[in-house]
């Protein structure tokens, strides 16, 4: 069975929601990436950031507790009190990206799943709600978004030195191995269907984070 790919438009929005979430998380203790890395990153380093294959950041995608309570059409009442309402940009981050992976979902949920490391289900889930519903289930929620690989430090310094590399070959090594880290360190089963769509976004990957200047501009450091 083919399986089709990431388009340029799905990956220049992974690209624009990338460099959004990158200046919320500049705002953001809990979802800062300097600490990281123990320095800041330079703004042409923050877009070649951004040009990272995949989201940066999650939804929660495998805490299914959290979904089943967020989805459940009959909700408990105090869901809603147990956090803070999400800042102005957070909701709107919250909302392009959801609207982004809610239309990807319908339209392919196997790609949706290589850019956000979700389960199938969950995207399933996503798909058969409006998108209306969808963002008015979400929109107190100052919870819901985190940074990507919170667990995992070494994957972040790897994409904060070598994958912000003005060597393209360097930066896309380093980008791509964060994207099979994404793709295998799931918690949850995966069925042979997601590397053959991961194998269909390699050729575009490539191009987007070994190019990172088209849309976006690129000079070396």
């Amino acid at each position: 069975m083919d399986y089709q790919g990431l388009t340029a438009t799905d990956l220049a929005n992974i690209r624009a929601l990338n460099r959004c979430f990158l200046k919320v998380a500049a705002g953001l203790e809990s979802h800062d990436i300097g600490d990281v890395a123990g320095r800041r990153l330079t703004r042409m380093q923050l877009r070649r950031l951004a040009a990272t294959p995949f989201l940066l950041f999650s939804f929660r995608e495998h805490d299914s507790d959290y979904w089943i309570r967020l989805l459940d059409p009959d909700p408990q009442i105090d869901f809603g009190l147990d956090a803070d309402p999400p800042a102005d940009d957070v909701r709107q981050l919250q909302i392009a990206g959801l609207g982004f992976l809610w239309q990807l979902s319908c339209r392919n949920p196997y790609a949706a799943r290589v850019v956000s490391g979700a389960p199938l289900s969950w995207c399933e889930r996503l798909a058969a709600m409006t998108l209306v519903d969808l963002l008015s289930r979400v929109a107190i929620r100052g919870d819901l978004i985190t940074r990507r690989f919170m667990s995992r430090d070494s994957v972040w310094r790897r994409l904060l030195v070598g994958g912000v590399s003005s060597m393209p070959q360097l930066r896309t090594t380093s980008q791509l191995c964060a994207l099979q880290v994404l793709l295998t360190s799931s918690q949850h089963e995966r069925r042979s269907r997601v590397p053959a769509a991961a194998c269909s976004l390699s050729a575009p990957a490539r191009q987007l984070a070994g190019n990172p200047a088209r849309g976006i501009g690129d000079t070396k450091v």
